[in-house]
């Protein structure tokens, strides 16, 4: 394991982590909403794959990366570059997961030869298709959003700068969250050390700031400034749980839609993170295996 920061152009840290063999096949992951590059350390521990790289870095604002103002989606692909080259890596599998989906699918519109294949999982959507199907937490935060984002970004900072200065409340708040989601997503909760990693991953996100956080709430309710239809990877697919309560179906199908040649398989019984939890070795080896060569 290696973590470690670059000090970027404009004088931001960029925070990144490297788990797993470093010989082994490279692998960017996007973490989701909140996140952090700790996301990639817990998916490599519950893959167990000896073969696979895989990197995590933080979006600005989260853990140890720097705040970015008017920070956009797009506007990570210049991060990804500089974090590629500093590790010398010229491809890698590229992988979005819930909220960390349109980060990915930016890379695969701006900077697709960087990437052997693209897999997004549980990935969040297009903000007009809209909040129907999420359960009550997202829906509202969703909504508030889209209709009041002064409002909303005021009250997302609060609420989540009190979390912050109050850690051993996350725990229960996320547990909350957790009884709206589908049964499926609530029985991989059960395993103790897989949900502890996720409270881990949500603690050190915000560790320094919840700027990360509350600003791509409000991206995911604004229009994206890119175009899933000049996505140009090479090897697309796309993996959504039918009983997904966070991201509903409805985004999933808009994002495969749109995307060219895109290969998208919708998982009966399986929700938002249940999805990776028990689908995660047929997910990878699909993206591995597309690659020429593996």
């Amino acid at each position: 394991m290696l973590e470690d920061t670059l000090t970027l152009k404009d004088g931001r840290l960029l925070a990144y982590g490297v788990y797993g063999s470093p010989t082994g096949i490279p692998l960017l992951d996007f973490h989701g909403i909140p996140g952090s590059r700790r996301e990639a350390e817990l998916v490599s521990r519950f893959l167990g794959r000896s073969d696979l790289c895989l990197i995590g870095f933080d979006r600005p604002g989260y853990g140890h990366s720097s705040p970015k103002p008017h920070y956009k989606i797009s506007d990570g692909t210049g991060d990804v570059t500089v974090l590629l080259d500093h590790l010398e890596i010229p491809q890698c599998i590229g992988l979005g997961l819930s909220g960390g989906a349109p980060f990915a699918l930016a890379c695969g519109q701006r900077i697709p030869d960087r990437f052997t294949s693209l897999g997004i999982v549980s990935g969040v959507g297009p903000a007009e298709v809209g909040s129907k199907g999420m359960h009550a937490s997202n829906r509202k935060k969703f909504n508030m959003a889209q209709r009041f984002p002064w409002l909303a970004r005021v009250m997302l900072h609060t609420a989540l700068s009190d979390l912050r200065s109050h850690p051993e409340r996350l725990e229960n708040q996320l547990r909350k969250i957790w009884q709206q989601m589908p049964e499926p997503d609530q029985d991989v909760l059960r395993d103790k050390l897989f949900a502890e990693g996720i409270i881990s991953v949500t603690s050190d996100a915000i560790s320094q700031s919840v700027i990360g956080w509350v600003n791509e709430e409000l991206l995911m309710a604004s229009s994206w400034v890119f175009e899933l239809g000049l996505v140009a990877c090479s090897h697309i697919f796309l993996w959504h749980g039918v009983e997904d309560r966070n991201v509903p179906l409805a985004m999933a199908k808009a994002v495969a839609d749109r995307l060219p040649n895109c290969q998208a398989t919708f998982v009966a019984h399986e929700g938002h993170i249940s999805l990776l939890y028990n689908r995660g070795a047929e997910i990878i080896n699909t993206l591995v295996h597309s690659i020429s060569g593996h």
